[in-house]
């Protein structure tokens, strides 16, 4: 028997609402994650971000069963990779490395729309204290020499660092000494200011202590902040009244899902246990850290509290 056209119509129309509601459903219940994920690096390749993405890139890899593509967003201190993760589905697809007190201290600049406080915090991984640098080849050999030599010719000696974050923390360390000096900012991160230093185009540079190691070899190390000497860079002279500290962690955007924060913290936690990776945390002259989503939150809550003056 033939079988009226309307009959068809439904047959198909019920086959494919079916189908919908099975692919809804698979979707729904797909383990997360099942597709690549993101990481975003907002300074450009060489500099601390960069280092610390390349370091937990094959853990987080294992850990989470899927690729992690590292891409680039630089510019404005951090500023354009911040506000890019800013802007992504909160879906934890998306993350992306991020820099204590970099981000808050981005955030006051103008047209500036993320808040630092309200992205989703993965956890710290490593910190490391400030460090006031010079090339090898500089007539400055202690910091004695380059305090005496900023007195005697006010505003002239340059001093590079990564954007208004290293103005605001290098400002800190000039007030202590007592000097004046033409402070020079650099976008795009460390990766760029080292060939600057390198160059000769200024005459120190002033980052986080793990650069300093990093470049040993090419580069003296006046001094560094905090209340101790480091190990990894023995002889070098601390100034205790200086507390520019610089940490690296992983953020989500605002709003991402709890559940998925909490398995990226455990790939992260996995990624950091590696002994390969505790090896350069420690070489780098950095130290390392582990945390709960919730410490991470609260870390950063303490910076906003501190820069947003």
């Amino acid at each position: 028997m033939k079988k009226h056209p309307i009959f068809w119509a439904r047959a198909v129309l019920g086959a494919f609402v079916g189908a919908v509601f099975a692919v809804a459903a698979g979707g729904a219940n797909a383990e997360y994650p099942d597709k690549p994920i993101t990481f975003i690096v907002p300074y450009s390749p060489g500099g601390g971000s960069d280092q610390q993405a390349r370091r937990l890139q094959p853990g987080l890899e294992k850990a989470l069963g899927v690729e992690v593509r590292i891409i680039y967003k630089t510019g404005g201190g951090g500023a354009v990779g911040f506000s890019e993760l800013w802007r992504s589905e909160p879906d934890g697809y998306t993350i992306s490395n991020v820099v204590v007190p970099n981000i808050v201290i981005t955030s006051k600049g103008e047209g500036i729309g993320f808040k630092p406080a309200e992205f989703s915090y993965i956890g710290m991984t490593a910190r490391a204290v400030g460090a006031l640098m010079v090339p090898k080849n500089s007539p400055y050999k202690s910091l004695a020499q380059f305090v005496a030599a900023a007195k005697a010719n006010p505003g002239k000696l340059t001093v590079a660092g990564v954007g208004s974050t290293g103005a605001e923390n290098f400002a800190e360390l000039a007030d202590i000494l007592g000097i004046k000096t033409a402070y020079v900012p650099v976008s795009g991160g460390v990766g760029k200011m080292i060939p600057m230093l390198l160059g000769n185009h200024v005459d120190a540079g002033m980052t986080a202590s793990s650069h300093a190691v990093k470049h040993k070899a090419n580069i003296d190390t006046l001094v560094i902040a905090g209340p101790e000497a480091s190990a990894a860079l023995p002889g070098v002279p601390y100034e205790s009244g200086w507390t520019y500290t610089t940490t690296w962690g992983v953020m989500a955007p605002p709003g991402t899902p709890a559940d998925r924060v909490a398995i990226l913290n455990k790939a992260l936690n996995e990624a950091t246990a590696d002994p390969k990776v505790k090896e350069l945390v420690t070489n780098n002259g950095l130290l390392q850290m582990r945390q709960t989503p919730a410490e991470a939150k609260a870390y950063v809550e303490v910076a906003v509290k501190k820069f947003s003056k």
